[in-house]
């Protein structure tokens, strides 16, 4: 089969490209222990009339040391933390949904605590990661294609309802206040989670078309019955009035339109409530450092802008799914490749709009420097505590270990690169946790002494 041919190679290449990293990573932490020895060395014969000569670039890392300059250090310490979070909360919410067989499906909170933070476009990028790349791997059947791509449309159109709506200043000064009223708080979650649901219940009721789909609840089986009699008898009144006006066949097909996305709305509202909710907890217990600099914009008030590769990124990610949907044999034909298209009127929209009325590139860059500035300057104290040393020499300690496991893997098992592909996935899901939680209290630690 193509398709499994696909994840094979895919965790094939995820096989290697675990090996290559733990490589990696080791060779960087000997070459930073052979410079502390060499920085001891020189510590002990110092030089009086030498003086460390100042840059004005960020010359720490996140907790304090290397010398990245702002676009590489944002990268790394602030844009892949917050997608790496988001696409494991999207991962967590979909499997605690699918194993304790929950109404809520949860797939989309990361999407939202990215679209919140980066906005719209980096917001799309994460929702098209996960459910293309992240839910095809792990979906368990033939067919992962044409069940899960489609899907993508609703995942990113509510990245980007959640980050345009993210960026109103309505939301700003919802988050400013440090006791908000009941009233602010039904704000959010109607703006978020029942606006989002009527949003995103749009492409999802294109999407059951094309998949021949009709929407069902999860109910008592006499509820369900009464509710399936009900919505018959709300489709037949909505085709004699339609039919009335637009005649007999676009009467019907608008019929049953209009019904079927009122159910997607009514089954999408409290999953995309608490998806806003939950990721807005994490925001703003887990991560208030990126919350001032991302969201309140800093000293200045000004929140970063989009850059204008964004929207190319999210076409070459977007490309592989539309060219599988195209192919697909179940909905390739005229009648659906312009739903399949329509993001790509985003994405070209999106381009030239940033180009010719965004930032300019210098403008982005002063505010990249300042803003990684002032993650390292609050962050400094954090990395010369003891419990940062010892997270950092048990991780590498770990990586040698899983190292030593895995290059036993092809000795013991015949199937290999399947179970390490597994294996490097559970150990630098582990990794990523720690690294993330230990972000996270480094930054709740920083902002509290700021406070102080």
């Amino acid at each position: 089969m193509p398709e499994d041919f696909g994840k094979d190679m895919l965790m094939l290449g995820g096989t290697v490209v675990g090996f290559i990293a733990a490589m990696l990573t080791l060779m960087e932490k000997l070459l930073d222990f052979r410079n502390r020895l060499t920085a001891k060395k020189d510590r002990k014969s110092p030089s009086p009339t030498e003086r460390p000569v100042s840059d004005s670039s960020p010359t720490i890392d996140f907790f304090s040391s290397k010398p990245f300059r702002g676009v590489s250090y944002l990268l790394l310490y602030e844009t892949s933390v917050i997608v790496a979070a988001g696409l494991l909360l999207n991962y967590i919410g979909l499997t605690l949904s699918r194993h304790l067989e929950s109404i809520l499906f949860l797939d989309m909170t990361g999407t939202a605590l990215v679209a919140f933070l980066l906005g719209p476009w980096w917001g799309a990028i994460v929702a098209l990661l996960s459910n293309s790349l992240v839910n095809w791997l792990l979906y368990p059947e033939t067919g992962a294609d044409v069940v899960i791509f489609p899907w993508s449309l609703v995942s990113m159109s509510g990245a980007c309802y959640w980050g345009w709506m993210a960026r109103q200043s309505g939301f700003q000064k919802y988050l400013r206040t440090g006791r908000s009223s009941a009233l602010s708080h039904a704000w959010f979650l109607y703006i978020f989670g029942v606006g989002g649901a009527l949003v995103m219940s749009l492409p999802g009721t294109f999407v059951q078309a094309a998949l021949n789909e009709q929407t069902t609840f999860a109910l008592n089986p006499v509820v369900a019955e009464s509710m399936s009699q009900r919505v018959l008898q709300w489709e037949h009144a909505a085709h004699l009035y339609l039919e009335s006006i637009f005649g007999f066949t676009w009467g019907e097909s608008l019929s049953w339109w209009i019904v079927n996305w009122f159910q997607n709305c009514i089954r999408y509202i409290p999953d995309k409530t608490m998806s806003a909710a939950i990721a807005l907890v994490v925001l703003k217990y887990g991560y208030p450092l990126f919350e001032r600099e991302l969201i309140h914009g800093g000293p200045e008030g000004a929140r970063p802008n989009d850059e204008r590769i964004l929207p190319l990124v999210l076409g070459l990610l977007y490309a592989p799914s539309f060219a599988a949907l195209l192919s697909s044999e179940t909905y390739g034909g005229a009648a659906y490749w312009p739903l399949w298209a329509l993001p790509w009127l985003l994405i070209l929209g999106g381009y030239f709009y940033l180009r010719y009325w965004g930032a300019g590139e210098t403008a982005l860059r002063a505010a990249r420097l300042q803003r990684a500035e002032r993650y390292a300057r609050a962050l400094k104290q954090i990395g010369r505590e003891a419990s940062h040393d010892f997270c950092k020499r048990l991780t590498f300690m770990t990586l040698i270990a899983s190292l030593l496991f895995a290059l036993c893997l092809p000795i013991l098992l015949t199937d290999f690169y399947r179970a390490t592909f597994k294996f490097f996935c559970v150990v630098y899901g582990f990794l990523l946790v720690v690294h993330l939680v230990r972000i996270s209290i480094a930054q709740n630690i920083s902002i509290a002494r700021a406070n102080d």
